[in-house]
């Protein structure tokens, strides 16, 4: 799954082979097959790999009993900044080329993965205290919109030094004008 995270980073969704994928394992593409019975199977099983990578982790931050709603929506926001610079944004990628294609059962998963996503964060908002005139569904939007202009910014931009920052002191402050309580 690693070598075809790769491709995908490499040529998108559009550009990934079966044969491709076979070269860089190291095995015929019959062997690839007995694996996965189809590029489709491949495609859902890398949309698993995000939400093992991504939403797995959110999930259990969200589940404790403590710290607050707030620090939790801070942890989160770290992770998923994390795991943005980690992969090299390859989760937003997969989600935007999975969002365009004709594929509904992809289509369909990885609206399944964004919404459990947001209603994770959602849910959080709804527990703040003070979130001001902003509604719950209009937090975890916005909480959203730093990873995905990082995502970008990273892939079309790499900065390393603001690499570096971005899981400690921007997402903090981002919290802090976000969610001033």
């Amino acid at each position: 799954m690693d070598q075809t995270f790769e491709l995908v980073r490499e040529r998108g969704f559009a550009g990934l082979r079966i044969r491709l994928i076979a070269e860089r394992v190291g095995v015929t593409e019959g062997a690839l097959y007995r694996h996965f019975p189809s590029k489709d199977a491949i495609l859902l099983a890398l949309v698993d790999r995000i939400e093992g990578k991504l939403l797995e982790p959110i999930r259990k931050i969200a589940s404790r009993p403590d710290p607050s709603p707030r620090d939790k929506l801070e942890q989160i926001l770290r992770h998923h900044l994390r795991t943005l610079i980690e992969t090299r944004s390859l989760p937003l990628l997969l989600i935007s080329e999975a969002s365009f294609s004709d594929h509904d059962e992809l289509r369909e998963r990885t609206r399944q993965l964004m919404s459990s996503y947001l209603g994770t964060l959602e849910t959080l908002a709804g527990e703040l205290e003070d979130r001001g005139m902003l509604t719950p569904k209009e937090v975890a939007l916005l909480l959203l919109g730093l990873p995905a202009a990082v995502a970008l910014s990273h892939r079309l931009l790499p900065d390393e030094k603001l690499a570096a920052r971005l899981v400690g002191t921007v997402a903090h402050e981002y919290i802090r004008l976000l969610l001033p309580g």
